[in-house]
């Protein structure tokens, strides 16, 4: 159709004309339309990549799970949230329910060396005078062995 407003008559109407105006006007559509199904890919990507951090490396929708099921949900006006939740599993995310609990005792403690009791000490260090502590606690290891 022409954009003037003149009233078709058959001297000026040409069906090859309007033929080749249609399409190019289809054409025009099918680009438009293209460029705003790209532009919503690169959306749901982004938003789908800010709220699932295992998606962070994949750089395009196709790389889903199932992109064409999410295709099909987005055309049917989920969001794209939505739409991933229900075509792909999501790793589960496994948190150690113990964490909250912590020790009463410190982590280095220990039983004593040995199994000498203190009077057991003191005799020993009266009986070795030049010895240290921790010589008389091996000797004892290895006489009570």
């Amino acid at each position: 159709m022409t954009d003037n407003k003149e009233f078709l008559t058959e001297e000026n109407f040409s069906p090859e004309a309007e033929i080749a105006e249609i399409e190019e006007t289809e054409e025009e559509a099918a680009e438009v339309e293209m460029t705003d199904a790209t532009a919503t890919l690169e959306d749901d990507l982004n938003t789908l990549k800010a709220e699932f951090p295992e998606l962070a490396d994949i750089e395009s929708i196709t790389e889903l799970g199932n992109p064409t099921r999410y295709a099909a949900l987005r055309d049917l006006g989920l969001t794209a949230r939505e739409a991933y939740l229900a075509t792909s599993a999501r790793p589960l995310a496994r948190t150690d329910n113990r964490a909250h609990l912590t020790s009463g005792v410190p982590r280095a403690a220990r039983s004593p060396l040995t199994s000498m009791t203190k009077s057991q000490l003191a005799e020993a260090r009266e009986l070795f005078k030049g010895m240290s502590d921790a010589q008389i606690h091996q000797l004892y290891k290895k006489v009570t062995n």
